[in-house]
């Protein structure tokens, strides 16, 4: 397969992705309150603020683990 066949397909399969996630959302928030897409908003936004100090603190450590290992080299 070609890199451009490659590319192709990628990008119809992002297009899918972007209208089946549409068409998906068009009809979680037809169903739900004001209330629940609020309580919903908030805790995706707490989980990624969590994610996001987990990748933080894992980066610190491998970068710690690094140095260290740097270090008993020399």
């Amino acid at each position: 397969m070609t890199v451009k066949q490659r590319a192709i397909l990628q990008t119809a399969g992002i297009i899918a992705i972007i209208v089946g996630g549409s068409v998906g959302i068009n009809l979680i928030l037809q169903n739900l309150s004001a209330e629940q897409i609020t309580n919903g908003f908030a805790i995706l936004s707490i989980a990624l603020l969590i994610y996001s100090m987990y990748g933080v603190v894992l980066s610190r450590l491998e970068y710690e683990d690094t140095l260290k290992k740097m270090v008993d080299k020399k």
